[in-house]
């Protein structure tokens, strides 16, 4: 069957709870889900929001965050008050995410409905984590950044090693969101600037490209990593229109010389601003075509859009022009859901059954059934 096949989740669904959001999207796309998120419900339900109350220790140094929208920054600081607002962050503890405690919660859930046949056997635990340019950006005052990056990172690396700790490797698969980077790496976009790189864009995608490289690196053997990339969805906007998807392209193909383990999956969002455009918006993509047929990366396309049916099969038809039929790939809304009203789930579920197929057969699904229940 020619593609698409397969969903991909990116992480947030607009449902009161981890169990609704994992029994809806299990049984909204069956046999399309390789991975499943737990919903980010609740106080997770805008990206990295509620990471911005691990900052309140040190006043000075929160923003006023504002969506969509360049982040007012107060520059008026002596480097006495940056130390002394640094040091009021580490006198308050180590940082605690919390992306641990929720994935390590969420799982018994996920656990639990796979148990009862409601999740696909084949189908692993998907944790989605945000890299920290996307924590400190919009919460953290420009002047303390550079200060407070390697006390965020290490927090956000602790609890990597225990999700990997508390859930087996071979039911996990961890997701890197990289959207406030794609920022950093666009040419003339200015909403977020980097707190690196001296204005010099050699360096700062040099650090970019390295950064990443270490969160990948935190993954361990036997769990799956992918690449969410993204432009933003604060209010259904984005912060950036692309023309194409070269800036993306160009971060991935700089980024994977490096990486020690080949990537499992990979997001790359297609936004109805592209759609008089497709064939030049997609072209870049050609290019990661040969790694992702050599490391067998699932390949996922951002092309479904709620209440648009047209304009996502106008996407998926010329995304296989353009593809061709050398790499196999699936489908997936641009971002999150979370977003999006709870009545508007059903829509979007609906719309990727009728473009994408199953990516589980029948008979993978009869035998992995059972020997989980051996």
């Amino acid at each position: 069957m020619p593609s698409p096949l397969g969903c991909h989740l990116v992480g947030s669904v607009p449902l009161p709870d981890t169990e609704t959001a994992l029994r809806v999207c299990a049984t909204g796309l069956p046999n399309r889900l390789k991975r499943l998120p737990d919903g980010e419900t609740g106080r997770r339900n805008l990206f990295t929001l509620f990471q911005s109350a691990i900052f309140t220790p040190s006043p000075e140094m929160n923003t006023i965050f504002l969506m969509n929208s360049q982040i007012p920054s107060e520059t008026a600081f002596t480097d006495t008050e940056i130390a002394a607002g640094v040091q009021k962050l580490k006198d308050a503890g180590p940082m605690i995410t919390g992306y641990d405690d929720a994935a390590i919660e969420s799982y018994q859930s996920f656990k639990k409905l796979k148990q009862q046949g409601i999740i696909h056997p084949l189908t692993k635990f998907q944790v989605s984590l945000p890299t920290p340019a996307n924590v400190i950006t919009p919460f953290v005052q420009a002047v303390f950044q550079a200060a407070v990056e390697p006390l965020y990172e290490a927090a956000l690396f602790r609890a990597m090693e225990r999700i990997q700790a508390e859930i087996p490797h071979e039911e996990l698969a961890i997701q890197i969101d990289l959207a406030v980077d794609t920022a950093f790496w666009e040419d003339g976009v200015d909403i977020y600037r980097p707190w690196f790189g001296e204005g010099d864009a050699t360096k700062e995608r040099e650090y970019i490209v390295e950064y990443i490289r270490r969160m990948v690196g935190q993954v361990e053997e036997g769990v799956e990593v992918g690449l969410h990339n993204c432009y933003g969805d604060m209010q259904h906007r984005h912060w950036h229109e692309p023309s194409d998807l070269s800036a993306i392209t160009q971060r991935t193909l700089a980024l994977l010389p490096s990486l020690s383990r080949p990537l499992n999956f990979f997001h790359a969002p297609v936004p109805k601003s592209a759609l008089p455009y497709l064939h030049a918006y997609l072209s870049p993509l050609t290019a990661l075509l040969p790694y992702f047929k050599v490391n067998n990366t699932d390949f996922y396309l951002g092309c479904v859009h709620e209440g648009n049916v047209e304009a996502t099969k106008k996407m998926v038809e010329v995304a296989r022009e353009v593809l061709g039929d050398e790499v196999a790939w699936g489908v997936g809304t641009e971002c999150g859901w979370g977003r999006t009203g709870e009545g508007e789930v059903e829509g979007i579920m609906a719309i990727s059954r009728e473009v994408a197929g199953e990516v589980f057969s029948e008979l993978a699904s009869i035998e992995a059934r059972a020997v989980g229940g051996a």
